[in-house]
């Protein structure tokens, strides 16, 4: 069924059927769009699908034409946060979260950046092409991998990669995209691509390093680009599809989404058409609003995981314990890849240093690591060689 994306249309491309005349802030009431396209709205087939029309907007139409029929309908709850009236990162997690869950969250952050030359960057209405090009062959790397260790196949976001590889260099010097990026040292580590209209912005994908996992980079990240909106007096950010518990937690409004029908009301073909689809979005819609899509998420999440294909487990040991040790090696060559995700974990539950551990062979054990800190010691083993990689 011919289909576009309302969503997608209006923040990256800034166009919209000539139906849809202007947008506004349903909470500010700020005009975002306006549509310059004055052609009259007509279908070229039976029926057209709009997809993705958020209710944050006020949506001002055309009158349709009397050959044309809509049929709207409700489909999934989507989430922002509504900056009216705060004042602060830390005013925010007063409201939202319990004294522990605020200690945690900073725990987090202070970990992270106590373990790793941590740094955070905004790029938003300039970068150089050359970091742009290493930044997104980055993000879709991790996008790749991250997508695999889900068990998510298909990815629409990665069959997309070529339309924004192309497009969100000129649109972050333009102010309509931006990256947000975590940085260990000169290697990016989380990665979010922002689209902007205006003072909204919408979090379109977030992906990082899953060698990083312990660390929950992305409420740092979440944390960091509030303080970032609050500053620039951003009205509000939004997040795409899907309902997640942490969303429910960190977001303080929640609006939804509908799906707008077309059909030529002289086309038998185009009526039984357009109702069936929209039967099928209502059951669709019933059965989300039972829960049980959330459950089958949520199965597929427990079970459907893509195994590690490296069991490298680590056992911390008396710092006085003596080992004979062979060659030193470093985590970070891509040969031994598959220990760093073990090793950062052992920094998180340390407390040591990336810049201050050492790591070696253990002598007559060819699948065994030594890693030493300023003041712990842990044996990595079960690991696959790098001659197996």
């Amino acid at each position: 069924m011919n289909s576009t994306n309302f969503f997608f249309d209006a923040y990256t491309k800034e166009q919209l059927p000539s139906y849809y005349r202007q947008l506004q802030n349903l909470y500010t009431g700020d005009v975002v769009f306006n549509n310059t396209n004055d052609t009259s709205f007509n279908l070229s087939q039976s029926t057209f699908i709009v997809e993705d029309v958020p209710g944050y907007f006020k949506v001002t139409t055309d009158k349709l034409p009397k050959n044309i029929g809509l049929h709207s309908i409700k489909q999934y709850p989507g989430f922002l946060i509504n900056f009216e009236n705060v004042p602060s990162l830390s005013d925010y997690l007063n409201e939202r979260f319990g004294k522990s869950s605020r200690y945690k969250l900073r725990r987090e952050q202070k970990k992270l950046e106590q373990c790793f030359d941590i740094s955070y960057k905004m790029y938003f209405g300039t970068i150089d092409k050359s970091d742009y090009d290493f930044i997104m062959d980055e993000f879709y790397r991790l996008l790749e991998l991250r997508s695999l260790e889900k068990g998510i196949k298909d990815n629409i976001n990665l069959a997309t990669q070529n339309f924004y590889k192309a497009n969100v260099y000129q649109m972050i010097l333009d102010k309509k995209a931006s990256f947000y990026v975590i940085y260990n040292g000169k290697m990016p580590i989380d990665i979010c691509l922002n689209f902007h209209m205006k003072n909204v912005i919408f979090q379109y994908i977030r992906t990082y390093d899953i060698d990083y996992s312990k660390f929950n980079t992305g409420y740092t990240d979440l944390m960091k680009q509030i303080e970032w909106c609050i500053t620039n007096q951003i009205k509000f950010i939004t997040f795409s599809k899907g309902d997640f518990y942490w969303k429910r937690r960190w977001c303080n409004t929640v609006y939804d989404y509908h799906y707008h029908i077309f059909f030529k009301k002289s086309s038998a073909f185009g009526r039984i058409k357009a109702k069936s689809y929209y039967f099928i979005k209502a059951l669709k819609q019933y059965v989300r609003e039972k829960g049980l899509i959330e459950k089958y998420h949520t199965y597929l999440a427990k079970y459907s995981k893509t195994k590690n294909s490296s069991t490298v487990n680590y056992e911390t040991i008396p710092y006085k314990t003596e080992i004979r040790t062979g060659e030193a090696i470093n985590c970070k060559d891509e040969e031994f890849k598959p220990l760093r995700r073990t090793i950062y974990d052992f920094l998180y539950e340390s407390d040591e240093k990336q810049s201050e551990i050492n790591v070696y062979t253990i002598s007559n054990k060819p699948k065994s690591y030594l890693v030493i800190g300023k003041k712990s010691k842990a044996v990595l083993s079960n690991t696959i060689t790098p001659a197996s990689l």
